[in-house]
């Protein structure tokens, strides 16, 4: 029977008011000032992001082959790492890719506590350029929406080529709806999301025009397509909510 994972997430509790008071400049990027309120930024921002980051953790357990690597593309402040470090009994190579080395600077200090049991290694590079070479277990969450879609494909392919057999992709993106209608209706409840979450409407807006043409969303049928071109022929959807997903897919 499969341990339960407590989804108490090591989190920053610095609030994230960046969009409050004045305008934010554009484009978006992950620099110092956004590090320091990420954790809360994400959780505020993203539904289901507890769930989502203890679903990856369960998914890389079943599916991690002893003596290879598993590796968190875009990894952030490192709490994936942080809790997967937590739950996985047997030491293992944990690896963190980040194109922001404030954000590994934080993920450094966050998985100070796991780094004497687990070999952690983090890396300040664009993923797309990364070998993925022996890993059974590659997590990406928000990260993929971030590139053009010639680099997309170029990643995907690349981790379908370097993840051993039967190795594991674990997924999540922002995506829209191909129907208009339904996107509006989807918009709506994702700024009322945002809302309940303590973001004022001029922060909403704010934050939504420094994202424009940073964070390009796909439809559901384009990234499976994407995925599919990429190698990976069994895909499963796992959590939606509104226009987030998260998919698994196995090479």
């Amino acid at each position: 029977m499969t341990e339960p994972l407590e989804t108490e997430l090591y989190l920053s509790s610095e609030k994230d008011e960046l969009f409050e008071k004045s305008p934010w400049p554009k484009p978006f990027t992950f620099n110092a000032e956004v590090v320091k309120v990420f954790d809360n930024m994400v959780s505020r921002s993203v539904p289901l992001y507890r769930e989502v980051v203890a679903g990856a953790v369960h998914w890389t357990r079943a599916y991690y082959q002893p003596k290879t690597r598993i590796i968190d593309v875009g990894c952030s402040t490192g709490t994936f790492l942080e809790l997967l470090g937590r739950f996985l009994k047997q030491p293992a190579i944990l690896v963190g890719i980040d194109n922001s080395q404030d954000m590994l600077d934080k993920a450094k200090e966050k998985l100070a506590q796991i780094q004497g049991f687990h070999q952690i290694e983090l890396i300040c590079e664009n993923a797309e350029n990364y070998s993925f070479e022996n890993s059974s277990v590659v997590v990406m969450n928000y990260t993929l929406q971030f590139l053009s879609l010639p680099q997309r494909q170029k990643l995907l392919q690349a981790i379908y080529q370097g993840l051993v057999p039967g190795g594991l992709l674990f997924i999540s993106e922002k995506i829209r709806s191909n129907c208009p209608q339904f996107q509006e209706q989807i918009a709506h409840h994702y700024e009322a999301f945002k809302a309940k979450n303590g973001y004022a409407q001029n922060e909403i807006e704010r934050k939504k025009e420094a994202l424009e043409n940073v964070l390009v969303p796909l439809t559901e049928i384009q990234q499976l397509q994407m995925l599919n071109d990429s190698g990976f022929q069994q895909v499963e959807s796992l959590i939606k909510f509104h226009n987030f997903i998260s998919f698994v897919a196995l090479k």
